[in-house]
């Protein structure tokens, strides 16, 4: 199991890991970001958790999005 691991990881530059690895992390944000919004239309939060959670979450948003550009421009770059 672990030569397979090996074999895969060795396939890989360390560039494409990286970009693999931030766009995963890209899309945790994104994930984490849809949870909370779900939560907030439960209509289960005051008035000033509705504005920070809202904040928080279009913060992840944005780190997604920042993430998931600079891990496909990683990807695009000729090797």
């Amino acid at each position: 199991m672990g030569e397979a691991i090996t074999k895969l990881v060795k396939g890989f530059s360390k560039n494409e890991l990286i970009a693999y690895f931030l766009l995963l992390w890209a899309l945790t944000f994104l994930f984490s970001a849809i949870s909370g919004f779900i939560w907030l239309a439960e209509g289960h939060a005051s008035i000033l958790d509705l504005i920070v959670d809202g904040l928080w979450n279009m913060a992840e948003i944005g780190c997604a999005a920042i993430l998931a550009m600079l891990g496909l421009k990683i990807l695009s770059e000729p090797q």
